[in-house]
C-alpha cells in the first residue's frame, strides 16, 4: 500500500498467515552476507543453503529472514539480483516465505571516504562471534557511516532498494519488508532521516506486503528508549522487535507491544547464555501468537554460537555475572546437521505441529 496499513488491515493479513516461525538465515559455509550473495563460489553456497533450508522445512519452520547486502550490489549488481532470486526460490521450494531486511547498521563502512569491501574469499577469526576480525585502534577511531551518508553511494543504494522491492512487490513468496534492522544501533539518531526516506520510497512502490522496522533496545518506564525506535514503530504496519532477554523480561515486552493492537513479530531471539532459551521462550511465543525468527540455524563460519565479545568484558569486570558460558549463544544445529540439543528441536516441532492444527 502507498500508506500505513490500518490496525484492521494488518490483523486481517496476519490471520491469513497463521503462526510464522523460522530463523535469521545464512548458510553455514558463509562467513558473512557478502559471502552469501557474491558471485565467488555462489553455486557452492547455494548448494549448502538448499540442504539447510530443507532442514528448516523438516522441523516445521515456514519462514526465514534474509538480509540484503549493499556491498555485493555495489560491485556485482547484475549477478547479485540473480543470486538473490535463487535464494528466494530455494525458500519457496521449501514452503518458506521470506522476510527481507533492506538495510542495517551491522559492519557499516568507517571513515569519511567510502571504501568498498573486498569480494572473494572472506577472512574470519576463529572463536569470534560472527567471525569478526578485531578492529585496529586506527579503524576504531574512524566514524561509522551508513552507505546513504556517502554521496558516492546514495543513488546506488536507492537503486538497490528500488530494484528489489519493484521486482518482488507483488510476489507472495515475500512475506514482509523489514525496511531497517535496528535503526540507530551504530549511528544513533542520524538513522532517522534514512529510516523515513526508505519507508517513503518503498511505500511509493505500492507493495502488497506490510512494512516494518525493528525495536531492539527494550522498554524503560513503559516507553521506548530512543527516538529512532519510536519513529520505527510509528511507521510500521506490523511490530518487529528483538529480545535476547530472559523469560520474565520478555513477558513484560510482549505486554507492552500488545497495546498497539497490531501483529507482533519477534524478529531476533535465542540467547541461551543470557537465559533466553527454547524451552521457555518458544511455547510463550506460540501461546501469544508472536511470530518469530531465532538467530542462526546451522552453526558455521559466522560462529554465532560464541558470545558477543562485550559479554566477556562484562563478566570479567563483575558488571554481569549471571551468564552461562557453558551453552551456545545462538544456532540450533551442529555442522553435521545433528541438533545442538535434541530436546530443543522436539519442543520446536511440537509447537509447530500445534500451529498447523490451528489453521
Amino acid at each position: 500500500m502507498k500508506r500505513k496499513w490500518s490496525e484492521i488491515e494488518a490483523n486481517e493479513w496476519y490471520k491469513k498467515q497463521g503462526w510464522i516461525r523460522g530463523c535469521n538465515f545464512i548458510s553455514s559455509d558463509c562467513v558473512n552476507r557478502l559471502d552469501m550473495f557474491q558471485n565467488y563460489k555462489h553455486e557452492q553456497k547455494l548448494s549448502t543453503a538448499k540442504k539447510e533450508l530443507e532442514l528448516c522445512k523438516k522441523i516445521g519452520f515456514n519462514s526465514v529472514r534474509i538480509w540484503a547486502n549493499f556491498d555485493v550490489y555495489y560491485k556485482e549488481s547484475d549477478s547479485y539480483m540473480e543470486i538473490f532470486e535463487k535464494y528466494i526460490q530455494l525458500c519457496a521450494d521449501n514452503d518458506l516465505k521470506v522476510m527481507v531486511v533492506l538495510t542495517h547498521e551491522e559492519d557499516l563502512p568507517r571513515g569519511n571516504r567510502f571504501k568498498a569491501k573486498k569480494m572473494g574469499k572472506q577472512k574470519y577469526a576463529l572463536g569470534e562471534h560472527q567471525g569478526r576480525i578485531p578492529l585496529s585502534q586506527k579503524e576504531i577511531s574512524l566514524p561509522v557511516k551508513h552507505y546513504m551518508e556517502y554521496e558516492k553511494c546514495y543513488d546506488k543504494f536507492i537503486e538497490m532498494v528500488t530494484k528489489i522491492v519493484s521486482k518482488y512487490k507483488d510476489d507472495e513468496r515475500i512475506l514482509c519488508w523489514n525496511i531497517y534492522n535496528e535503526p540507530g544501533i551504530s549511528i544513533g539518531n542520524r538513522s532517522i532521516s534514512i529510516l523515513k526516506t526508505l519507508f517513503s520510497i518503498v511505500r511509493d512502490l505500492d507493495p502488497i506486503q506490510p512494512l516494518c522496522a525493528d525495536i531492539f533496545r527494550g522498554i524503560s518506564n513503559e516507553s521506548l528508549v530512543s527516538e529512532e525506535e519510536k519513529i520505527a514503530l510509528e511507521l510500521s504496519d506490523i511490530i518487529s522487535f528483538h529480545s535476547y532477554c530472559p523469560y520474565d523480561v520478555l513477558v513484560e515486552q510482549i505486554r507492552y507491544f500488545k497495546q498497539f493492537n497490531r501483529p507482533i513479530f519477534l524478529t531476533e531471539w535465542l540467547h541461551r547464555i543470557n537465559h533466553n532459551n527454547v524451552y521457555e521462550i518458544y511455547p510463550l511465543l506460540y501461546l501469544n501468537n508472536i511470530s518469530n525468527y531465532c538467530w542462526g540455524f546451522v552453526v558455521g563460519k559466522t560462529q554465532t554460537n560464541e558470545p558477543w565479545p562485550h559479554m566477556w568484558y562484562e563478566y570479567e569486570n563483575g558488571i554481569i555475572t549471571d551468564f552461562d558460558f557453558t551453552k551456545w549463544q545462538h544456532d540450533l544445529f551442529r555442522p553435521n546437521y545433528k541438533p545442538y540439543d535434541p530436546n530443543e528441536i522436539k519442543i520446536i516441532e511440537r509447537f509447530n505441529a500445534l500451529a498447523n492444527k490451528d489453521k
